[in-house]
């Protein structure tokens, strides 16, 4: 382990407690084992959508939330702990993670997700749901099949009444 002075201890500490401020949601992953390559890719796939992975002392981290009002303790937290910012959707971002940990790349250790801790197994749920656009599809398909449905039936009688038409011509 190296040593930190004091001076940087503060930089890195106010560097987490402005990310906490302007998060959306903050997931913890434990990236023991991963190869300097992955966590590249990690970092990018993390940035294309919105968010930032920072690694940083759990102490510090903990310290961070503490003086945001967090009521979060890192510490419980094992092995090397990474700290992903969602900025813009937290759900976007715990989607990559949730991917990640079914590759056992990472593993999703929990998080905090609109003021509220979530367990690993609340993280990993999280990441399942659907997009908010695979929502707004969905929604718009079922919002329209009563008129689509409705064509089809008209278009079907139209087309009976042209074959009775036709056969007593």
């Amino acid at each position: 382990m190296t040593t930190i002075n004091k001076e940087k201890k503060k930089e890195i500490v106010k560097g987490l407690r402005e990310n906490i401020a302007k998060q959306k949601g903050i997931f913890f992953i434990n990236f023991k084992g991963v190869t300097g390559e992955t966590a590249r890719d990690l970092r990018k796939k993390i940035r294309d959508n919105g968010g930032s992975l920072v690694v940083a002392r759990k102490t510090l981290a903990k310290i961070a939330f503490e003086k945001e009002d967090i009521d979060y303790n890192p510490l419980l937290l094992e092995g090397e702990v990474g700290l992903v910012f969602g900025f813009e959707d937290g759900v976007k971002v715990a989607k990559i993670l949730g991917k990640m940990d079914k590759e056992e790349v990472v593993s999703l250790l929990g998080g905090i997700y609109e003021g509220s801790v979530l367990t690993s197994e609340e993280a990993k749920t999280i990441a399942n749901l659907p997009s908010r656009e695979e929502l707004l599809s969905k929604l718009f398909s079922v919002m329209t099949a009563p008129s689509r449905n409705f064509l089809h039936a008209l278009e079907g009688n139209t087309k009976g009444l042209l074959y009775v038409l036709k056969s007593i011509q």
